[in-house]
Order: structure tokens, then sequence, then C-alpha cells
């Protein structure tokens, strides 16, 4: 029983003494999105994106309003017959609806566009963090975060609680994305 007892302390010891001296960093993914040249390029593209889809939405939007107030002024002026009135609220209602139907389009287009974004940044991210672990013998890297790409107004959520600043490898990570981004041109 003793020689039972005395095994498992010596191979707790052991295991202790292995997880001493294995190499563990944490990444900030949030911050290498924002401040690498490839996250800020992505950035740009979803913005630009964005924007278009935004631009035209907007003309949509304008001319639906207008329409609404030429109706209304025509209804308050009784210049309307009950049977015109009824063409134009249906003719206002079905732009309205294309208008919600593109509005859900766009919305989805940009989502699927941001998500074939962030998976190319996810791969070149790990080939990074990957690369420079091996180069400094880390044995293990965790995230910082959950989410490399937070909805509007909701804060990143943290996996990391607390770690010390000498196992952060955040800053190594985004020279040598910006390395590889500069490498490719």
């Amino acid at each position: 029983m003793k020689k039972i007892v005395a095994m498992v302390l010596m191979l707790g010891l052991m295991a202790t003494g292995a997880m001493a001296a294995s190499k563990v960093a944490v990444v900030d993914t949030q911050t290498v999105f924002d401040k690498t040249k490839l996250g800020k390029k992505y950035q740009g593209i979803i913005k630009e994106y964005y924007e278009s889809r935004k631009k035209i939405l907007d003309l949509d939007a304008d001319e639906l309003q207008k329409l609404q107030e030429n109706f209304i002024k025509q209804k308050q002026g009784k210049t309307l017959n009950d049977k015109a009135q009824q063409e134009i609220e249906e003719s206002i209602n079905k732009k309205y609806n294309d208008f919600k139907k593109k509005q859900n389009e766009f919305g989805n287009e940009i989502g699927k566009k941001q998500e074939e974004l962030f998976k190319s940044f996810n791969q070149d991210l790990m080939a990074a963090v990957r690369d420079l672990a091996k180069k400094e013998k880390i044995e293990m890297v965790v995230n910082k975060i959950i989410d490399v790409a937070p909805q509007a107004g909701v804060p990143p959520t943290p996996v990391v609680l607390y770690s010390d600043e000498n196992l952060d490898i955040t800053d190594k990570v985004i020279v040598d994305m910006d390395k590889r981004e500069d490498a490719k041109k």
C-alpha cells in the first residue's frame, strides 16, 4: 500500500513538474483583428460593402417617404376618389414590402461577406499563431476572448480571466501577420 501511495505521489510531482515546464501563451484575437493590416483591410471591405448597400436602401427609403408624403397631401386635399386612394395605398405597401425584403437580403449578403472574410482571417491568424508557437516552443496558446468580431454594443466574452502580461504574444502575432501580408504584395 505504501508503494502505491509513494508511486501516486511521485507521478503527481512529475506531472506538476512537467506542467511547470510547459510554456503557455495568450492572444487577444480581437486586438489582432483591429490592428493588423489584414484585419484593417477586411474591416475596410466590410465597411465599403455595407456603405454601398446602405446607399441603395437610403435611396429607396427616400422614395418611399416622398410617396407617403404625397399621398398624405392628396388625401388631406381630398383630390383622390376611393379607388385611386386604395390603388396608391396598395402601391406604397408593395414598395414598402419590397424595401423590407431588399433590406433583409442586404443584411444576409453582408453577414455572408463578414463570415467569408472572418473565416479567411482566422485561417491566417491560426497559421501565424502556430508558426510563432513552434518558433518560441510554446506548447499551448489560449485565446483571451471568444468573439473575433463581436456585434456592435456587445463586448467580447473573455475566456482568460487573468494572465501575466509576459504570457501575452498578441503584439508578436500582429507583427508576424503584417510581415505575411507585406510578403503577399
